[in-house]
């Protein structure tokens, strides 16, 4: 006599003339064995490599361009899209510093030493690299350039304009900024900075030749007045 197991889930097993109590004995150990298969298929290192892979989600990344008007004042040595002359200007900040205008406390700004050859000047940290943080400057004000040992300056169309010994250039015109000359952004009182050409000159008092040469900054001023 042919016994078949019935199951909802091994319709097509059939077994071999058996003895009840054996039938039924067999039956359990393939069930049995298919649970184990089952169990050890879902676990295999190809399916959990499968799912791992489907877990994972794509990274994007969005570059933003640096912005063309941005540069930095001192030039460094990995940037290699800045290039740098030997010779160094430094702005010294000469205002008053009255800030009635303007409504309240504001303080004086730094000096700026400008080693790179274009520098943007304005009151917006992110789009100007010599940065005065006064209401009357512009947020991007002017441009500052050095070319053949000459420091040049162009006003970018600012609202309260900029001054070279007290005269105002015309926007987009670029105009030469002799050492010794005031050189004033917007405000006479809170940015306003003396002109001065710094050289490099090797210290004459170094004895040993093996040692680093030693340069120092000598500013030269204006002879003309």
């Amino acid at each position: 006599m042919e016994v078949s197991a019935h199951c909802h889930c091994y319709k097509s097993l059939v077994l071999p003339k058996l003895p009840p109590h054996a039938a039924h004995a067999a039956l359990s150990h393939v069930v049995a064995f298919r649970q184990r298969s089952s169990s050890i298929n879902s676990t295999s290192p190809q399916l959990l490599r499968l799912q791992r892979q489907r877990q994972r989600q794509p990274l994007l990344f969005s570059i933003k361009p640096k912005s063309k008007n941005h540069r930095t004042i001192y030039a460094a040595s990995s940037s290699s899209w800045i290039q740098t002359s030997p010779e160094k200007w430094l702005l010294e900040p000469v205002g008053d510093g009255d800030s009635r205008h303007i409504g309240f406390k504001v303080p004086m700004p730094n000096a700026f030493e400008i080693s790179s050859n274009e520098v943007t000047v304005g009151r917006l940290p992110e789009k100007a690299d010599m940065v005065i943080p006064v209401a009357t400057v512009s947020g991007v004000h002017a441009r500052i350039q050095k070319k053949e040992g000459k420091l040049l300056v162009t006003d970018l169309d600012s609202t309260n304009g900029t001054f070279i010994d007290n005269k105002r250039l015309s926007a987009g015109v670029v105009a030469t900024v002799p050492p010794g000359s005031c050189l004033t952004f917007g405000d006479e009182h809170l940015a306003v900075f003396r002109v001065s050409k710094l050289e490099n000159v090797e210290a004459a008092s170094n004895p040993d030749p093996s040692q680093d040469k030693v340069e120092t900054d000598i500013p030269i001023e204006s002879t003309t007045s």
